[in-house]
């Protein structure tokens, strides 16, 4: 039973360990954020399947967790947003995303990632002094 449950342990800490990567400051080395991956789901819009990468986002006065979301171009993405301790925004310039986040609601954010790049997301409600460094990014490869 204990070689089962270790088993179980270590199977279960391998797909963990191929939902996220860390990534390091170039020159200093320390790690400054994980990439979240989100999980993959195949869905059925009409006759075809799409691809949807989904991410449940809790935003907090400590800021976006994840805050670091990776995709592939041509991807639809879905975050699935929960406003924890006050309201929020959830502002995405680059694909016309301006969401309201209510305090203890969450909100379901879709779009598809149809360009590729660096992107940056952040909060555009006040919410305290943090309110600034509330921000995070979207990484879509081709």
């Amino acid at each position: 039973m204990k070689k089962m449950l270790f088993f179980g342990l270590v199977v279960l800490m391998l797909l963990a360990a191929c939902q996220s990567k860390f990534v390091e400051n170039d020159i200093t080395g320390q790690v400054v954020g994980v990439i979240e991956y989100g999980n993959v789901k195949e869905e059925r819009v009409g006759t075809e399947f799409i691809t949807v990468k989904e991410f449940t986002m809790t935003i907090s006065k400590e800021g976006y967790s994840p805050h670091l979301l990776q995709v592939n171009k041509g991807d639809t993405v879905r975050i699935i947003a929960y406003a924890k301790d006050t309201n929020f925004g959830f502002v995405l310039p680059a694909y016309g995303i301006n969401e309201y986040l209510e305090e203890n609601n969450y909100k379901t954010i879709e779009f598809v990632a149809d360009q590729d790049g660096t992107f940056a997301f952040f909060s555009n409600v006040y919410s305290g002094p943090n309110t600034k460094n509330m921000n995070g990014k979207l990484i879509v490869s081709e």
